[in-house]
């Protein structure tokens, strides 16, 4: 059997033999160092070097141990998969299933539904898309404009027991305005299917009319959970209609989505969001009132579904309501040197919905703020105004600050609204799920650092041949 010590050891294999090079690596060591490499890397060079490393890497207790690290957990815990590998991968390949969504290649990807092709135009963006990076959209002509697109699960790596058994959660997203002042109407259609193309579950929203040329960038989501087996193809269609109006001022359409998301949503350092209370938990407490209006603000239970967690929002009244918060980064733990060298990205998020029988108004301003109090960068879109009997579902508004320089010290979220016909009562704006988040690009260096203090444990020949072989992967 040998001493107990060399049972700890990695034998040589059979190419270490012939070189006479004996690389010694207590087994731990190697199992952490694994674990801290990139997964690709891990089964394209490591898991060849010999049978031990091979072992490790193909073993359930890798994937698992990477899944416990990275917090990835099943959406459903009573469902565990049984591919810990597959699961891994596919949940860090996780990616949007629809071609050209965002009318980048014209419209390449998509079946068009009960019209001409000439009924949708492509063009760049009227309006500021909440992600720069989203130039373009699609634009509806009159009359019914619909298109699709049909996935196909297998195709796209999913298989058939993978989805029988994990059920993972599938996302689907889109994003619509318009720019015309009356009659436009939204559609969007989300179908999972089995193998005979028969609808296991579906989601089909109200019909949405969007009067006013004052709609900024609305996103509609949609998550299947717990659908059963069977689910084979997933069909997106999506469109709308322009009354009155001629030419191409339909509905304006961009960066839809549809993603399978077998983790469960990642749990985030214990603050992340930097606003208190965003979600009316602790009735208005945290938030400072800064125009009350009449009958100033009150804390409901959501009358259409947002998510599970988030069931409360605060409403507004007749009269102007707004409210703030005032976040003091220093406070917070982000150092004035931090913020000047490194200049995070600070990502703002907030949500709103009028009420079907009453008109009403939302706005919003987030200011970053010098030692002062003075601006340096500010948020503020146009207001967005809904009228009467607008069943319009949980819109978001987002931005993200890039690239605003040195001298952040403080950042101002204001947001409110009213109704817009002056009832007694509270049929205003609500509004809730509201967050504040600095994001540093800093994984890759919080990785390296432990990479390099676990790689001095390696004796030289080992190092040498571990970084020989991933370089070559990496320029190859």
């Amino acid at each position: 059997m040998g001493s107990s010590g060399a049972a700890s050891r990695v034998s040589k294999s059979r190419s270490e033999a012939d070189s006479g090079v004996q690389l010694e690596v207590p087994l731990a060591v190697v199992e952490k160092i694994l674990l801290n490499l990139p997964a690709h890397q891990v089964v394209r060079v490591c898991r060849l070097v010999c049978h031990e490393w091979k072992e490790l890497v193909d073993s359930a207790a890798h994937w698992k141990g990477r899944c416990r690290r990275e917090g990835i957990q099943p959406c459903d815990a009573s469902r565990p998969p049984e591919d810990w590998c597959q699961f891994y991968i596919l949940n860090k390949n996780r990616r949007n299933l629809l071609k050209n969504p965002k009318a980048e290649a014209g419209l390449q990807g998509w079946e068009i539904m009960g019209n001409r092709k000439a009924c949708w135009l492509m063009e760049e963006n009227r309006k500021p898309f909440p992600d720069n990076t989203v130039t373009r959209c699609y634009v509806a002509f009159n009359g019914l404009c619909l298109k699709r697109q049909l996935i196909d699960l297998q195709k796209e790596g999913y298989s058939a027991a993978f989805m029988d058994q994990l059920q993972p959660d599938i996302k689907i997203s889109d994003w619509y305005t318009t720019t015309a002042p009356y009659g436009i109407r939204y559609r969007v259609f989300m179908e999972l299917l089995n193998e005979e193309m028969q609808p296991i579950s579906s989601y089909h929203p109200y019909r949405m009319v969007l009067d006013g040329d004052n709609y900024p960038w609305c996103e509609i989501t949609c998550v299947f959970r717990n659908y059963g087996p069977g689910v084979r193809f997933i069909c997106f269609t999506h469109g709308g209609s322009a009354q009155f109006l001629r030419g191409h001022n339909g509905i304006r359409l961009t960066n839809s989505s549809v993603e399978i998301c077998p983790a469960a949503e990642r749990l985030r350092c214990t603050k992340s969001n930097l606003l208190i209370n965003p979600s009316a938990e602790d009735g208005l407490q945290g938030w400072k009132m800064v125009h009350s209006g009449s009958g100033c603000w009150v804390t409901a239970e959501n009358s259409k579904p947002l998510t599970d967690t988030v069931t409360r929002c605060f409403v507004t009244s007749f009269g102007l309501c707004l409210k703030r918060q005032l976040i003091d980064l220093q406070k917070e733990g982000y150092s004035d040197t931090f913020m000047d060298q490194v200049q995070p990205h600070i990502k703002i998020s907030d949500w709103y919905e009028p009420r079907f029988d009453c008109g009403c108004e939302y706005q919003i301003c987030v200011e970053l703020l010098d030692q002062e109090n003075k601006p340096i960068s500010t948020f503020e879109p146009e207001k967005v105004v809904f009228h009467f009997g607008n069943s319009q579902p949980w819109c978001q508004t987002a931005h993200v600050f890039k690239n605003y320089g040195a001298g952040v010290r403080f950042i101002r979220f204001t947001h409110g609204g009213k109704d817009t016909h002056y009832w007694a009562g509270h049929y205003g704006i609500r509004v809730t799920n509201s967050s504040v988040e600095i994001c540093p690009d800093d994984e890759r260096w919080s990785f390296l650092k432990h990479f390099l203090l676990l790689f001095k444990k390696v004796n030289a020949e080992c190092r040498k041949t571990m970084l020989g072989a991933i370089y070559c992967e990496t320029k190859h």
